[in-house]
């Protein structure tokens, strides 16, 4: 695929607008990959997919200052009673159910994988969209079927929220830096707490690919989960209650042990392995493609024979501390030989590695490596379809 960020480099664009401007490629991507019969998906895929009670979606109309919700599933018949005017549906994380939709992520490498949240689709009809708003994450917006008209203002702009809806976050309009009709193939990029506002030019379909960033909850959340993690430190109070202390008062005493406590919990190496576990957890890890244990021992001796190529959909990080390498693979961990940094990189640079570069490695460092890999559906023999 050739490279989506036309005269700009990768370089130029992590520089000087990645979390800092929006910006427009004009044909980004080829019409064909978009639209037509050879698209990655199409409207009546996307409808088919909304009808699926484990996929979430969205139905969302606007008649007026009239904002109406429905979620997924999606009834077949209710197609027929919307008109063709002013309604728009959206399908989230469509790229673990839909694997032509991988590609995006392939073209999106410059960005760490570790980054990738997912692909969402949408269709809408004329004057549909989801109105004036914010997200807080960043956004590659690329435009399929038809066009859309987007207004964009700049990052950490004022704003005023409104809820049309009660299950409806929009903003007030706002002025826009940047008005544009994107066509096929067209991609815009939006950081994080960016005002816009799309609203479909006859029917049109948009793909959004979508990137993450870990919050402090979600490392909270894995910290507590460490298996050295005790909670259960008494407040002790001898020397410290007086006759005086029945009058309820509750003195700093208590905030500095509590703050003394939650400090001496986790290590600086802890909040490493949170994080790490954190940002390669996937939201359906049971979609991807798991070796039996007899199956897990072919496929290892294939990988070493054929080379390997990664599943777009895993998440794979590291680490490398004191010597030794942490492997993150899909919110799982295990310690590996630095010697495997390099190939770690090619995949995720490239999602593929060749049997001689496997070769190149220790031969047990390797094993490990494909055992743990392969196991969690990270990677497979190179001949397998992904």
């Amino acid at each position: 695929m050739s490279h989506i960020l036309g005269d700009i480099s990768p370089e130029q664009f992590l520089k000087e607008y990645w979390q800092k401007r929006p910006l427009l490629i004009r044909g980004a991507f080829s019409s064909a990959l978009v639209t037509g019969e050879e698209a990655l998906i199409t409207a009546d895929e996307l409808a088919g997919y909304s009808l699926e009670e484990d996929i979430e979606s969205r139905l969302i109309q606007c008649d007026g200052h009239d904002w109406q919700l429905e979620h997924g599933p999606i009834d077949e018949t209710r197609f027929a009673e919307l008109g063709d005017e002013n309604w728009t549906l959206l399908v989230q994380s469509l790229d673990y159910f839909h694997p032509p939709l991988c590609e995006l992520i392939k073209a999106c490498s410059f960005i760490p994988r570790w980054r990738l949240d997912d692909v969402m689709v949408s269709y809408a009809t004329h004057g549909g969209g989801v109105g004036p708003h914010l997200d807080k994450y960043d956004v590659f917006l690329i435009q399929g079927e038809g066009q859309r008209r987007w207004r964009i203002g700049h990052k950490n702009q004022p704003t005023t929220p409104t809820s049309p809806h009660p299950q409806i976050a929009q903003i007030e309009p706002f002025d826009a830096g940047m008005d544009v009709i994107v066509n096929q193939g067209d991609m815009l990029y939006i950081p994080p707490n960016t005002p816009h506002w799309g609203e479909s030019i006859g029917d049109s379909l948009c793909y959004s690919v979508g990137f993450r960033a870990p919050n402090i909850g979600g490392i909270i959340q894995k910290l507590m989960q460490l298996p050295h993690t005790e909670l259960d430190q008494l407040w002790s109070d001898e020397n410290k209650l007086t006759l005086e202390s029945n009058g309820g008062e509750l003195t700093s005493d208590m905030s500095q042990w509590a703050e003394q406590q939650v400090k001496q919990l986790w290590t600086t190496n802890d909040y490493l392995m949170a994080f790490g576990k954190e940002v390669t957890e996937l939201k359906y890890p049971e979609l991807l493609e798991i070796p039996t244990e007899e199956e897990l021992i072919d496929w290892i001796a294939l990988a070493q024979d054929q080379g390997i190529k990664a599943e777009p959909l895993a998440r794979m990080t590291y680490i490398e501390k004191q010597g030794e390498l942490w492997l993150f693979i899909n919110g799982e961990y295990q310690p590996m030989d630095s010697s495997l940094a390099p190939t770690i990189k090619q995949l995720n640079r490239t999602f593929e590695c060749s049997s001689e570069q496997l070769a190149s490695l220790d031969k047990q460092i390797s094993n490990d490596f494909l055992a743990f890999a392969i196991g969690l559906g990270a990677i497979k023999p190179a001949s397998f379809d992904i």
